[in-house]
């Protein structure tokens, strides 16, 4: 696994940022918290949509446990009030 403090600089175009925001809909957050979260939402969708292609899960428990991933995944780094 990366190392979580280490940083990486990526170059986006300003208008790829703007819509980010829009569609995650948080004015207050800088840009990296933007384009971290859709990113994330982004690879929780593929590995939801994995899992449930390999799974004998049903559509309503595979969705209740990637909810409980994002909801750990959110405790373990203090995103949770």
């Amino acid at each position: 696994m990366a190392d979580p403090q280490k940083k990486v600089t990526v170059a986006l175009d300003a208008e790829i940022v703007a819509r980010t925001r829009d569609v995650v809909g948080d004015a207050d957050l800088p840009d990296a918290a933007v384009i971290e979260r859709a990113l994330n939402a982004y690879l929780l969708g593929r590995l939801l949509d994995a899992t449930q292609a390999t799974s004998d899960l049903a559509a309503e428990q595979a969705d209740q446990l990637a909810v409980d991933e994002v909801r750990a995944y959110r405790r373990e780094r203090g995103l949770v009030e």
